[in-house]
């Protein structure tokens, strides 16, 4: 819950920061949001944005307590953020879901070799961990793991809580014959 009166801290900051880093759910409250002008409404979403973009898989709700303003939205968005962090992500779906997200964008090579994603499923909840083997992940991206996160949260609508894809690649059991 943020204060639209007052500025946002870095306190605040430091907070959804850590959220984030324990996997927790999240719904964004920017309380007295009637009692500010719309200029400082302007400025305030900019510094939302500014300051809280590590946030987007976060809803934000504008609302006021006093006047019971968008409490019935937000209480929505929090049922649904929990759902979220809870939900079972098959591994067929998953695995179709990594195969689409590679034909449509190939990871990079990482010198001679492509990494190869072989399959997914789910690793954890809450947060929901995405676990992706294959040959040569650790080859993959941090922006290309986004991607994969965004096209995962994008289909099974994974809207408030934080997305975890971890990469396993398989090794080569005839590696010690090849000596």
């Amino acid at each position: 819950m943020l204060d639209a009166i007052d500025s946002i801290s870095d306190q605040d900051a430091s907070i959804a920061g850590f959220i984030v880093e324990t996997g927790r759910s999240l719904v964004i409250a920017c309380n007295k949001w009637d009692g500010v002008d719309e200029y400082r409404k302007d400025r305030i979403r900019i510094e939302l944005q500014r300051r809280l973009g590590f946030l987007n898989f976060a809803r934000l709700h504008f609302i006021s307590a006093v006047k019971k303003f968008g409490i019935g939205p937000m209480m929505k968005s929090v049922d649904e953020a929990h759902a979220a962090a809870f939900a079972k992500l098959s591994t067929p779906k998953l695995t179709r879901l990594i195969h689409e997200a590679v034909e449509k964008q190939q990871p990079p090579r990482k010198g001679i070799f492509r990494p190869k994603l072989r399959y997914a499923h789910q690793g954890g909840q809450n947060p929901p961990v995405v676990v992706i083997h294959g040959n040569a992940l650790d080859a993959v991206s941090d922006t290309y793991k986004r991607y994969l996160e965004s096209c995962i949260r994008e289909h099974f609508k994974l809207v408030g809580t934080p997305l975890r894809v971890e990469m396993r690649s398989t090794s080569n059991p005839f590696a010690k014959e090849a000596d």
